[in-house]
């Protein structure tokens, strides 16, 4: 096998990869895949050069390669920790493409050592972004796929570089066909398709996730929707049973004057103020607990194992924590009236809402502010 051919094979291999990519997602994709779109771009603009340098201007052609070559590697990093969701140094992704090309420059004469230098840099490069791939990968298949793929890419590339500087017998340089050469470009031109698969497919799977995160929360108050909460807590009664029913308590809690906020305030603070409840909801519950936006500025709330004391003080601590935050952001206090029912053995998640709903109504007629409770809860 020729070298330059497996060489100008890659380069057409990774510009059609990224030609697929901006007809099926665009040129404009945000996050991983446009890394990704990076990486190829690096890894043909490489190798082009690397091959033009058999040819014109050595020393300028094969130093822009290697720098591309490298970044191509840390773009590799970056789509890995955007799609993880982890972040990575940014220093450690531009600080090896630029030091490389200096080094590679002063090396140059000597064959040998720019040959190790090189590949040793941009091996190490590419194994951080199979650690970051593979530690806990857990079931993730996409991550098994490109993770293996860049850890086969890691061990050839560093290898290359031992022998070349450790065994140059063994390894004259890299555009002879030796079997190491021909075996690491076959697998980058398999691992260039295995790895676009892979992310593509990690791409899939956050769009899905996406799509049941828009389906099951509210996207002011980032609480479950009604259709969610519901849903949740109807399996939660059903999990529960009817001999535990009468540990769980079911709250409706409606913001007080909420329609006055909105027309002397204006809807942007009446969105603040929803916000703000539903970050003070989700701060003081526990995990167990299941907490909804019900509709417009009324909340509904499962809590699960809530004895009358527990829930007394969860109460109080409701009320004074929404108080003091939109004072705090906001200027001015907000209230809300609640009604609180403890579920009885065998009831209906609808029945319950809506003895919840007339303690609510109590609530608000005794003036607001407060929260009215079916015997038993208190």
């Amino acid at each position: 096998m020729d070298v330059i051919t497996l060489l100008a094979a890659v380069l057409v291999n990774a510009l059609l990869m990224l030609l697929a990519l901006a007809v099926c997602v665009g040129v404009r994709a945000r996050g991983g895949l446009q890394a990704w779109q990076l990486m190829l771009l690096g890894q043909a603009l490489g190798f082009g050069m690397l091959i033009a340098a058999t040819r014109l201007v050595p020393l300028v052609t094969a130093t822009l390669g290697v720098m591309a070559l490298s970044a191509s590697a840390s773009a590799m990093v970056l789509t890995s920790a955007r799609f993880l969701g982890v972040s990575v140094s940014r220093r450690g992704l531009w600080l090896p493409p630029l030091l490389l090309g200096v080094v590679h420059v002063f090396l140059f004469p000597n064959l040998k050592q720019t040959t190790g230098v090189t590949n040793l840099t941009i091996g190490l490069q590419i194994g951080w972004a199979s650690w970051l791939l593979l530690t806990g990968v857990g079931r993730a298949r996409w991550r098994w796929l490109c993770g293996l793929a860049a850890l086969g890419n890691s061990l050839l590339t560093v290898a290359r570089g031992v022998l070349v500087l450790g065994w140059p017998e063994i390894y004259p340089r890299f555009l002879v066909p030796h079997p190491l050469n021909i075996a690491h470009l076959m697998l980058l031109n398999a691992s260039l398709v295995l790895g676009t698969m892979g992310f593509l497919l990690a791409h899939r799977d956050a769009a899905e996730q996406a799509l049941v995160r828009l389906a099951s929360l509210d996207t002011l108050t980032g609480l479950f929707n009604r259709r969610e909460w519901m849903q949740r807590a109807s399996r939660a009664l059903g999990a529960v049973g009817s001999a535990a029913g009468d540990a769980a308590v079911l709250l409706m809690l409606d913001l007080d004057h909420f329609k006055r906020i909105n027309d002397e305030r204006g809807h942007p603070v009446g969105d603040e103020v929803l916000k703000l409840a539903g970050e003070v909801l989700r701060g003081e519950l526990r995990a167990s607990d299941l907490v909804g936006r019900y509709g417009g500025e009324e909340f509904c709330l499962l809590l699960r194992q809530c004895d009358p004391e527990a829930f007394g003080r969860l109460d109080a601590r409701l009320h004074q924590a929404l108080r003091r935050r939109c004072e705090a952001s906001l200027g001015f206090a907000v209230d809300f009236s609640a009604g609180a029912v403890r579920l009885q053995p065998g009831e209906s998640l609808a029945a319950a809402i809506q003895r919840a709903d007339d303690q609510l109504y109590r609530a608000k007629h005794a003036g607001r502010g407060r929260t009215c409770c079916a015997n038993g809860v208190l």
